[in-house]
Protein backbone atom coordinates (compact mmCIF):
# COMPACT_ATOMS: atom_id res chain seq x y z
CA UNK A 1 0.00 0.00 0.00
CA UNK A 2 1.29 3.44 -0.95
CA UNK A 3 0.75 6.12 1.70
CA UNK A 4 0.49 9.60 0.22
CA UNK A 5 1.60 12.51 2.38
CA UNK A 6 2.00 16.29 2.15
CA UNK A 7 4.75 18.22 3.92
CA UNK A 8 3.67 21.66 5.20
CA UNK A 9 6.44 23.88 6.55
CA UNK A 10 7.57 27.39 5.63
CA UNK A 11 11.23 26.40 6.03
CA UNK A 12 12.66 24.53 2.99
CA UNK A 13 15.40 22.94 5.13
CA UNK A 14 12.78 21.57 7.54
CA UNK A 15 10.85 20.12 4.60
CA UNK A 16 14.04 18.50 3.31
CA UNK A 17 14.78 16.95 6.71
CA UNK A 18 11.32 15.36 6.77
CA UNK A 19 11.73 14.17 3.20
CA UNK A 20 15.04 12.50 4.10
CA UNK A 21 13.43 10.76 7.07
CA UNK A 22 10.59 9.53 4.84
CA UNK A 23 13.00 8.17 2.21
CA UNK A 24 13.73 5.26 4.56
CA UNK A 25 10.08 4.17 4.30
CA UNK A 26 9.37 2.85 0.80
CA UNK A 27 5.60 2.83 1.24
CA UNK A 28 5.44 6.60 1.85
CA UNK A 29 5.14 8.97 -1.11
CA UNK A 30 5.31 12.77 -0.93
CA UNK A 31 2.66 14.17 -3.28
CA UNK A 32 3.19 17.86 -2.46
CA UNK A 33 5.22 20.31 -0.39
CA UNK A 34 3.63 23.52 0.87
CA UNK A 35 4.96 26.60 2.65
CA UNK A 36 1.70 28.24 3.75
CA UNK A 37 -1.86 27.51 4.80
CA UNK A 38 -3.53 28.44 1.50
CA UNK A 39 -1.33 26.31 -0.75
CA UNK A 40 -1.79 23.48 1.76
CA UNK A 41 -5.59 23.79 1.52
CA UNK A 42 -5.42 23.58 -2.27
CA UNK A 43 -3.04 20.62 -2.19
CA UNK A 44 -5.13 18.66 0.32
CA UNK A 45 -8.23 19.13 -1.83
CA UNK A 46 -6.34 18.14 -4.97
CA UNK A 47 -4.39 15.13 -3.71
CA UNK A 48 -6.53 13.93 -0.76
CA UNK A 49 -3.45 12.62 1.07
CA UNK A 50 -3.53 9.92 3.71
CA UNK A 51 -1.54 12.10 6.11
CA UNK A 52 0.10 15.50 6.46
CA UNK A 53 3.18 16.55 8.39
CA UNK A 54 2.24 20.03 9.59
CA UNK A 55 4.38 22.78 11.10
CA UNK A 56 2.55 24.96 13.62
CA UNK A 57 4.61 28.15 13.49
CA UNK A 58 4.31 29.71 10.04
CA UNK A 59 4.09 33.36 8.91
CA UNK A 60 0.59 34.82 8.79
CA UNK A 61 -1.31 31.72 9.88
CA UNK A 62 -0.32 28.92 12.21
CA UNK A 63 -0.86 25.26 11.45
CA UNK A 64 -3.92 25.03 13.68
CA UNK A 65 -5.61 27.57 11.42
CA UNK A 66 -5.35 25.14 8.51
CA UNK A 67 -7.46 22.66 10.46
CA UNK A 68 -9.99 25.39 11.29
CA UNK A 69 -10.35 26.29 7.61
CA UNK A 70 -11.34 22.78 6.53
CA UNK A 71 -15.05 22.02 6.26
CA UNK A 72 -16.47 19.01 8.14
CA UNK A 73 -17.41 17.30 4.87
CA UNK A 74 -13.94 17.72 3.32
CA UNK A 75 -11.30 15.00 3.18
CA UNK A 76 -9.51 14.90 6.54
CA UNK A 77 -6.01 13.38 6.42
CA UNK A 78 -4.30 12.11 9.54
CA UNK A 79 -2.21 14.92 11.03
CA UNK A 80 1.29 14.75 12.49
CA UNK A 81 2.37 18.04 14.03
CA UNK A 82 6.07 18.85 13.59
CA UNK A 83 7.19 22.03 15.32
CA UNK A 84 9.85 23.74 17.38
CA UNK A 85 7.25 25.78 19.23
CA UNK A 86 6.22 26.00 22.84
CA UNK A 87 5.56 22.88 24.88
CA UNK A 88 1.90 23.77 25.43
CA UNK A 89 1.38 23.32 21.68
CA UNK A 90 1.52 19.57 22.34
CA UNK A 91 -1.52 19.71 24.61
CA UNK A 92 -3.43 21.79 22.09
CA UNK A 93 -2.38 19.49 19.26
CA UNK A 94 -3.87 16.40 20.86
CA UNK A 95 -7.13 18.25 21.61
CA UNK A 96 -7.24 19.02 17.87
CA UNK A 97 -7.47 15.32 17.11
CA UNK A 98 -3.97 15.03 15.61
CA UNK A 99 -2.33 11.63 15.38
CA UNK A 100 1.08 12.57 16.74
CA UNK A 101 3.26 15.51 17.82
CA UNK A 102 6.97 15.70 16.97
CA UNK A 103 9.16 18.42 18.49
CA UNK A 104 12.02 19.83 16.39
CA UNK A 105 14.72 18.76 15.89
CA UNK A 106 12.94 15.53 14.99
CA UNK A 107 14.58 12.39 16.36
CA UNK A 108 14.73 9.44 13.96
CA UNK A 109 13.23 6.92 16.39
CA UNK A 110 10.41 9.28 17.31
CA UNK A 111 9.68 9.93 13.64
CA UNK A 112 9.53 6.20 12.92
CA UNK A 113 6.99 5.80 15.72
CA UNK A 114 4.76 8.43 14.08
CA UNK A 115 5.12 6.69 10.72
CA UNK A 116 4.09 3.38 12.26
CA UNK A 117 1.05 5.05 13.82
CA UNK A 118 0.01 6.25 10.38
CA UNK A 119 0.40 2.72 9.00
CA UNK A 120 -1.66 1.27 11.84
CA UNK A 121 -4.47 3.75 11.31
CA UNK A 122 -4.60 3.18 7.56
CA UNK A 123 -4.44 -0.62 7.84
CA UNK A 124 -7.81 -0.57 9.58
CA UNK A 125 -10.55 0.66 7.19
CA UNK A 126 -12.86 1.26 10.16
CA UNK A 127 -10.52 3.91 11.60
CA UNK A 128 -10.92 7.39 10.18
CA UNK A 129 -8.94 10.53 10.92
CA UNK A 130 -10.22 12.26 14.03
CA UNK A 131 -12.60 15.13 13.17
CA UNK A 132 -11.08 18.55 13.64
CA UNK A 133 -12.83 20.83 16.17
CA UNK A 134 -15.55 23.04 14.69
CA UNK A 135 -14.49 26.35 16.15
CA UNK A 136 -16.26 29.46 14.92
CA UNK A 137 -14.14 31.57 12.60
CA UNK A 138 -13.46 35.13 13.72
CA UNK A 139 -12.06 36.17 10.32
CA UNK A 140 -12.43 35.06 6.72
CA UNK A 141 -9.13 35.26 4.79
CA UNK A 142 -9.52 36.58 1.26
CA UNK A 143 -7.07 37.20 -1.55
CA UNK A 144 -7.01 40.76 -2.88
CA UNK A 145 -4.33 42.30 -5.14
CA UNK A 146 -1.81 39.61 -4.18
CA UNK A 147 -2.40 40.32 -0.51
CA UNK A 148 -4.43 38.62 2.18
CA UNK A 149 -7.40 40.64 3.38
CA UNK A 150 -9.05 39.59 6.64
CA UNK A 151 -12.81 40.11 6.79
CA UNK A 152 -14.98 39.69 9.87
CA UNK A 153 -18.11 37.58 9.21
CA UNK A 154 -20.37 40.42 10.41
CA UNK A 155 -18.99 42.64 7.60
CA UNK A 156 -20.09 40.17 4.90
CA UNK A 157 -23.23 40.87 2.87
CA UNK A 158 -23.30 37.46 1.20
CA UNK A 159 -21.07 34.76 -0.26
CA UNK A 160 -21.47 33.19 -3.68
CA UNK A 161 -19.95 30.29 -5.57
CA UNK A 162 -19.46 30.07 -9.32
CA UNK A 163 -17.21 28.31 -11.81
CA UNK A 164 -14.31 30.61 -10.89
CA UNK A 165 -14.43 29.98 -7.14
CA UNK A 166 -15.87 31.36 -3.89
CA UNK A 167 -16.42 35.10 -3.49
CA UNK A 168 -17.15 37.15 -0.37
CA UNK A 169 -19.20 40.29 -1.03
CA UNK A 170 -18.97 43.21 1.39
CA UNK A 171 -20.13 46.82 1.28
CA UNK A 172 -16.77 47.88 -0.16
CA UNK A 173 -16.25 45.17 -2.76
CA UNK A 174 -15.89 41.53 -3.72
CA UNK A 175 -13.07 39.24 -2.58
CA UNK A 176 -11.93 35.74 -3.50
CA UNK A 177 -11.44 33.16 -0.72
CA UNK A 178 -9.99 29.65 -0.57
CA UNK A 179 -12.56 28.64 2.04
CA UNK A 180 -15.55 26.58 0.93
CA UNK A 181 -19.21 27.44 1.38
CA UNK A 182 -19.41 24.46 3.71
CA UNK A 183 -16.66 25.81 5.95
CA UNK A 184 -18.24 29.24 6.23
CA UNK A 185 -21.74 27.84 6.72
CA UNK A 186 -20.66 25.55 9.56
CA UNK A 187 -18.16 27.89 11.23
CA UNK A 188 -19.88 31.31 11.00
CA UNK A 189 -23.41 32.66 11.46
CA UNK A 190 -23.86 32.89 7.68
CA UNK A 191 -27.00 31.10 6.50
CA UNK A 192 -27.50 29.01 3.37
CA UNK A 193 -30.19 30.47 1.12
CA UNK A 194 -29.26 28.71 -2.12
CA UNK A 195 -26.96 25.88 -3.16
CA UNK A 196 -24.46 28.50 -4.32
CA UNK A 197 -25.14 31.31 -1.84
CA UNK A 198 -24.78 32.16 1.85
CA UNK A 199 -26.42 35.23 3.35
CA UNK A 200 -25.67 37.29 6.42
CA UNK A 201 -29.03 37.46 8.21
CA UNK A 202 -28.10 40.78 9.81
CA UNK A 203 -27.56 42.33 6.36
CA UNK A 204 -31.01 41.45 4.93
CA UNK A 205 -33.12 44.51 4.07
CA UNK A 206 -35.99 42.79 2.23
CA UNK A 207 -37.19 39.26 1.46
CA UNK A 208 -39.18 39.37 -1.78
CA UNK A 209 -41.45 36.39 -2.70
CA UNK A 210 -41.31 35.30 -6.33
CA UNK A 211 -43.24 32.77 -8.44
CA UNK A 212 -42.89 29.00 -8.03
CA UNK A 213 -41.92 29.18 -4.36
CA UNK A 214 -38.73 31.12 -5.01
CA UNK A 215 -37.67 34.35 -3.34
CA UNK A 216 -35.05 37.03 -3.54
CA UNK A 217 -33.14 38.89 -0.85
CA UNK A 218 -32.25 42.54 -1.06
CA UNK A 219 -29.32 43.33 1.22
CA UNK A 220 -28.78 46.60 3.04
CA UNK A 221 -26.32 47.62 0.32
CA UNK A 222 -28.83 46.81 -2.43
CA UNK A 223 -27.39 43.48 -3.59
CA UNK A 224 -29.88 40.93 -4.92
CA UNK A 225 -29.41 37.37 -3.72
CA UNK A 226 -31.51 34.38 -4.90
CA UNK A 227 -33.35 32.11 -2.48
CA UNK A 228 -34.21 28.60 -3.65
CA UNK A 229 -37.37 26.71 -2.70
CA UNK A 230 -35.33 24.21 -0.73
CA UNK A 231 -33.82 26.83 1.59
CA UNK A 232 -36.70 29.32 1.79
CA UNK A 233 -38.43 27.58 4.69
CA UNK A 234 -35.21 27.30 6.66
CA UNK A 235 -34.42 30.94 5.99
CA UNK A 236 -37.85 32.05 7.22
CA UNK A 237 -37.30 30.07 10.39
CA UNK A 238 -33.99 31.84 10.95
CA UNK A 239 -35.79 35.14 10.44
CA UNK A 240 -38.53 34.19 12.92
CA UNK A 241 -41.23 34.08 10.24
Amino acid sequence: MTINVILIDDEPLAQEELACLLERHDDFHIVARCEDVFSALRSIREHKPDAIFLDIIMPGHDGFTLLDYMAPEEHHPHVVIVTGGESDFAVRAYTQGVLDYLPKPVEEDRFDTAVERIRTQLSNPDIKAEPYPDRMLEIIPCIFNNRIKFIKPKEIQYVRSDARGIYVICADGEYYTELTLGTMESKTALCRCHRQYLINIAQIDELIPLDNGLAEIKTQCGHQVPVSRHYLKLLKQRLGM
